[in-house]
Order: structure tokens, then C-alpha cells, then sequence
């Protein structure tokens, strides 16, 4: 099953507005946010990336993150950096800690990444993971602040 959810952005024409001209606005599903220029002479770059709960191929197979491209603004940002991390609530802290990461590095808006697979031991012990997302834009030399936002967790032996 997957879950979907909007990256926050703040459009790289938004870097050049006022804080006057630009607010934020809740997402479809109220997840998350993301920061839009409101003046009309302002050049809004955007992309859409969306995550999916962590998961396995195969029962016994390792555990996978995932995210990939559904929209971009027209016109598109000349290049986004996305990057997915599995990560896991550590009971010792009540912290996420990533385990496994995938980075696109700058390049063409569009695209699936995936983490490297999370070995299963399969010992009877549940634990707690998600995928967390972070996307950056670059439109004409001028770079968005990351957005990040997490999936619905996923308990499972592993």
C-alpha cells in the first residue's frame, strides 16, 4: 500500500519575494505544507515528490523506502535534489535514525529512488520504521529551502 504525501517547498521564486508576497498553504491531505508566491509577476518552480511506507518485496526479503516524482511546475526547476531515507524509532531514545539513505545529487526533476535494502533478521522482535523525504529546487540560480516530510510508519519484524 502506498501512502501518498506532498514535500513541502518554498518555490525558488518565492526567495526573491517579500515576506509580504508569499504564505503558506496546507497540502491535499493536511500532512504537510507548502510555501507559494503569491505575486503575479513571480516565477514559481515546484516540484511534487511523493513517498511510500516502507517495504518488502518478499516476506523474507529486505526492507526497501521509496519516493519519486509525480508533478513539476510549468516552467520546471533546472535541477531537484531528492533524498529517501529508511528510518527506524529506536526504543533506547525515541528517536528516528536513518538506516539506509538514497541521494539523487542535483540533477533532472523526475525519477523513483529507492534505499539500498535493510537486511531482515526476522527474530520476533517488532520494530518501527517510515520513509522520510527531502526535496530541493533550483530554478535560475536560486535554491529552495528543503522540504521534508514522513510517510505512516510500518511495524514489522525486520
Amino acid at each position: 500500500m502506498k501512502t501518498r504525501f506532498v514535500v513541502p517547498l518554498l518555490a525558488a521564486g518565492a526567495l526573491l519575494a517579500s515576506a509580504g508576497t508569499a504564505s503558506a498553504v496546507t497540502a491535499p491531505n493536511r500532512s504537510t505544507g507548502q510555501v507559494v508566491a503569491k505575486s503575479p509577476t513571480t516565477v514559481v518552480a515546484w516540484c511534487t515528490f511523493l513517498g511510500e511506507k516502507p517495504f518488502q518485496v518478499t516476506h523474507t526479503g529486505p526492507l526497501f523506502a521509496q519516493g519519486h516524482y509525480t508533478n513539476c511546475s510549468t516552467p520546471p526547476p533546472d535541477k531537484c535534489r531528492a533524498q529517501v531515507d529508511l528510518q527506524r524509532l529506536e526504543a533506547y531514545d525515541g528517536h528516528w535514525h536513518a538506516v539506509k539513505h538514497k541521494d539523487s545529487g542535483w540533477t533532472k526533476c523526475s525519477g523513483r529512488y529507492t534505499t539500498p535494502g535493510l537486511k531482515c533478521v526476522h527474530d520476533g522482535h517488532k520494530e518501527t520504521y517510515n520513509t522520510q523525504v527531502t526535496l530541493q529546487v533550483e530554478y535560475r540560480g536560486r535554491f529552495s529551502a528543503p522540504g521534508i516530510a514522513d510517510s505512516h510508519n510500518t511495524v514489522i519484524d525486520c
